[in-house]
C-alpha cells in the first residue's frame, strides 16, 4: 500500500503543472538554436515517460525511475533537439508502422485498453502524444545508428588483448568462503535500531576484533554458533544486494553494513576458489559486446559533444 500511494503521489507531481499550465507563466527554461523549451515542455515529456515507464517498471522502481528521469530531463531534452535537427539535416525518416507497433508493444504492458487509457488521461496524455514521442525516439536511433553505431568495430586483436589482460574475469565455478552478521528488523523501527547494533559492530571489526568472535556474540544468523561460517557460496546464492558487495571483496576484507529486506548485513571472505578459466572461444561473444558498448559510450558522448559546440544552448 505504501508503495501504491508513492506511486500515485509522484504521477500526481509529474501531472500537477501540465493540469495548472493555463494559470500560470509558461517560462522558457532553455534556447537551443531558433528553438525554445518551457516549463510546460517539461513537465509535458514527464507526463509522456510516466505512461511508458508504467509499462516497463512497478512500485519503488517506476518511482526511483521517474525521479531520475526528472532530475536529467533538461539535458536530455536539449541532447533530443540536437539530435532531431541533425535526422532533419540527414533527410531521416521514420514510417507510420515503426510509430504503430512501438504503441501497439506499449499497450500491451498494460492490463487492459481501459487501464492505458485511464493511464493518459490521468497524465493529462493523448495517444498523438505518444506517437509524436515513438517518433521522435526511433528517429533519434536511425540518427545514432547511421552516424555512431554503425562506424564502430570491434577487432580480433582487441578481444584476444582483453582476454589476456582480464583472465582473472573468467574463473570458473569461482566460491568464495564467507562469514557473516546479521541484525534482523521487520519494520521501520527496527531498521533503525539495527542500523545503530551493526555500525556499533562494524566499528568493533574496524578496531581489529575478530570476525567470527562478533559474530557468535552478536548476529542473529542461523550460523552464529559457528562464527557466521556460510561455507563456500557461488553467485546466484544470495540476493543480489548482497553478492553485489560480497563478491567485491578479497580474501581476509570485509564489508561495510548492507541493508536487505531483512535487516542489516555484513560479511567477511576468507577464501576463494575456482577450479579453472573459460576459454576465449567461450568468451569472446560477451567481450566483444562489452568493447563495443565501451566504444559505443565513448563515440556517443563525443558526437553529442560535438553537436552541442555547434549549436547555440542557452539555460535560463
Amino acid at each position: 500500500m505504501n508503495i501504491f500511494i508513492r506511486v500515485i503521489l509522484f504521477a500526481l507531481i509529474v501531472m500537477l503543472p501540465v493540469c495548472v499550465e493555463a494559470q500560470t507563466v509558461n517560462k522558457v527554461v532553455a534556447v537551443i538554436n531558433d528553438e525554445i523549451l518551457t516549463q510546460q515542455d517539461v513537465d509535458h515529456l514527464l507526463a509522456i515517460l510516466y505512461a511508458q515507464y508504467s509499462q516497463e517498471y512497478k512500485g519503488d522502481e517506476l518511482v526511483a525511475r521517474m525521479e531520475e528521469a526528472k532530475k536529467d530531463i533538461l539535458k536530455q531534452m536539449i541532447e533530443d533537439k540536437l539530435i532531431l535537427s541533425r535526422a532533419k539535416e540527414l533527410n531521416i525518416k521514420v514510417r507510420d508502422d515503426e510509430v504503430k507497433d512501438k504503441l501497439l508493444y506499449i499497450k500491451s504492458g498494460f492490463p487492459s485498453e481501459e487501464v492505458f487509457n485511464d493511464t493518459l488521461r490521468v497524465q493529462g496524455i493523448t495517444v498523438a502524444d505518444l506517437k509524436n514521442r515513438y517518433r521522435d525516439q526511433i528517429l533519434m536511433k536511425k540518427v545514432v545508428d547511421f552516424e555512431v553505431r554503425s562506424r564502430i568495430s570491434v577487432l580480433p586483436s582487441e578481444i584476444t588483448d582483453y582476454y589476456e589482460r582480464r583472465r582473472a574475469d573468467f574463473k570458473l565455478n569461482e566460491r568464495y568462503k564467507v562469514r557473516h552478521i546479521l541484525i534482523k528488523a521487520d519494520n521501520d523501527v527496527a531498521y533503525e535500531l539495527a542500523k545503530v547494533e551493526i555500525e556499533q559492530i562494524y566499528n568493533k571489526l574496524k578496531e581489529g576484533q575478530d570476525f567470527a568472535q562478533l559474530s557468535a556474540e552478536y548476529s542473529q544468523d542461523p550460523n552464529k554458533e559457528q562464527g557466521g561460517d556460510m561455507g563456500y557460496i557461488q553467485k546466484g546464492e544470495m540476493l543480489p544486494e548482497l553478492e553485489k558487495e560480497i563478491f567485491s571483496l578479497k580474501p581476509g576484507e570485509f564489508s561495510g553494513p548492507i541493508k536487505s529486506k531483512v535487516g542489516y548485513h555484513l560479511f567477511k571472505v576468507e577464501d576463494i576458489s575456482y577450479s579453472g578459466y573459460a576459454s576465449l572461444d567461450d568468451v569472446q561473444r560477451d567481450i566483444k559486446a562489452l568493447l563495443f558498448h565501451q566504444k559505443m559510450k565513448q563515440r556517443l558522448e563525443e558526437w553529442l559533444a560535438n553537436l552541442r559546440s555547434k549549436a547555440y544552448i542557452e539555460i535560463k
